[in-house]
């Protein structure tokens, strides 16, 4: 169990223009995309044996899920089911973008092992601890 900040998570800059910031719990992880405008577009691909819900937050998005491609604003959601091939790119050319991801299985095992370190109890005793 833990509590979180996402100011305070760190942030991994996974290609030019996006940066996530990652929460991990057993079996799930949510994950807060930042794109830039004009930020890099994910290739097309998928996840066999996780589904995914993106939650649209800020920006105007193209999503292409399966062939079927629809501009996204906030407040818009899609499923990606198992195995379903898609892709986004942040269509606005004046504001970044922000969308929350979710996957029902944790997509990045190795970011996950230190989890523990990232909570809100675990990074204030760190600070803590460096001002005495």
């Amino acid at each position: 169990m833990g509590f979180y900040n996402w100011d305070i998570l760190p942030v991994t800059h996974d290609r030019p223009g996006v940066s996530h910031r990652r929460i991990f719990g057993d079996e799930i992880q949510m994950q807060h995309l930042i794109t830039e405008a004009g930020g890099t577009p994910s290739k097309m691909h998928n996840h066999p044996d996780k589904e995914e819900f993106f939650y649209i937050q800020a920006g105007e998005w193209d999503f292409t899920l399966e062939g079927d491609t629809r501009r996204l604003k906030p407040g818009d959601v899609v499923h990606v089911p198992a195995g379903a091939m898609h892709t986004l790119q942040m269509m606005s050319k004046d504001e970044p973008g922000m969308a929350l991801e979710v996957f029902s299985k944790i997509h990045n095992p190795e970011l996950a092992k230190d989890r523990d370190l990232f909570t809100v109890d675990a990074i204030n005793a760190r600070m803590k601890a460096a001002e005495e």
